[in-house]
């Protein structure tokens, strides 16, 4: 885990300068404000289901962060709600999705 956090924390740095240049920023301005500071850990292990029609899944939220960074795997299951419709997002084992969460939605 703790060569985990310091890779992600090393994409985080990333991401955080290519979003500030995305937005038409200076790429450390993301960053010299303090939104590259912390990171939370969160590791769940959703295992398959043999009768996935019986699951309810998680509850519709939204991701009050900056951006969470999402490990996908072969099960799949996540889903973005776009123009009041659910909308299954294709599972690529291995790929990361990224999230643009709260805190970064309102700082634009």
């Amino acid at each position: 885990m703790l060569e985990y956090s310091k890779q992600i924390m090393e994409l985080g740095y990333l991401l955080v300068e290519l979003l500030s240049e995305a937005l038409g920023l200076n790429s450390n301005h993301l960053k010299d404000i303090g939104c590259a500071e912390g990171m939370i850990l969160l590791s769940h292990y959703y295992p398959a289901c043999p009768q996935p029609e019986l699951t309810m899944g998680s509850t519709m939220h939204a991701d009050n962060d900056f951006f969470t960074v999402l490990l996908q795997d072969h099960i799949g299951g996540l889903q973005v709600l776009y123009q009041n419709h659910w909308i299954d997002v294709p599972s690529i084992p291995g790929a990361l999705v990224i999230n643009i969460g709260n805190l970064l939605q309102a700082s634009i």
